[in-house]
């Protein structure tokens, strides 16, 4: 139960701030709410995905780790592709979507940022939470940079779409607001 706490303390700080922000008031319209509520959705979904005991795994290519103090981490970039390294890519796909919704007029520089931002948090509390609770989390350079490619590759994508006719459609789901909830 303990290896859970992670996941249940970024949980409960999560709600906390979607009801502190109200962005149920702030974004009354069908396509914000579908936005916002769908984000705090995909948030839950990464941190149990990252921040809970690993009972799964996937067939991982093989790499020289280092350790501190019994907990592995590597930091060699690209030793070996795996499944692993493309469900990276997909698992922030989505963040990319959401940095353009929450603001279509975000510079690219600064998309690249956030996707480098959310994968430096995810990187480094399964390091920090593997060394007190051991959560048989491996901290890994490989999936910075294929966190952040995810986010990249979706925020790309969003702005092809805005930009080749898709633009009403995507309105409706766009916050009117430049704020983050």
């Amino acid at each position: 139960m303990r290896a859970w706490l992670p996941f249940i303390f970024y949980f409960g700080l999560e709600m906390v701030l979607f009801v502190a922000s109200d962005c149920w008031n702030r974004h009354p319209r069908w396509g914000e709410r579908v936005t916002t509520v769908s984000f705090v959705v995909y948030v839950t979904a990464v941190m149990w995905l990252c921040l809970t005991p690993a009972h799964f795994s996937f067939l991982s290519a093989p790499k020289a780790l280092f350790y501190f103090h019994g907990v592995p981490f590597n930091a060699i970039p690209f030793q070996g592709f795996s499944p692993e390294f493309f469900l990276n890519i997909v698992m922030t796909f989505p963040l990319g979507v959401y940095i353009f919704l929450f603001n279509y007029r975000t510079p690219f520089e600064r998309a690249i940022l956030y996707g480098l931002c959310f994968s430096l948090f995810i990187e480094i509390n399964q390091f920090v939470w593997d060394y007190f609770l051991n959560l048989q989390r491996l901290a890994d350079i490989d999936d910075l940079i294929t966190n952040t490619l995810g986010a990249v590759i979706g925020f790309s994508l969003m702005i092809i779409l805005y930009q080749n006719g898709w633009r009403k459609f995507l309105q409706r789901f766009m916050l009117t607001r430049a704020e983050i909830c």
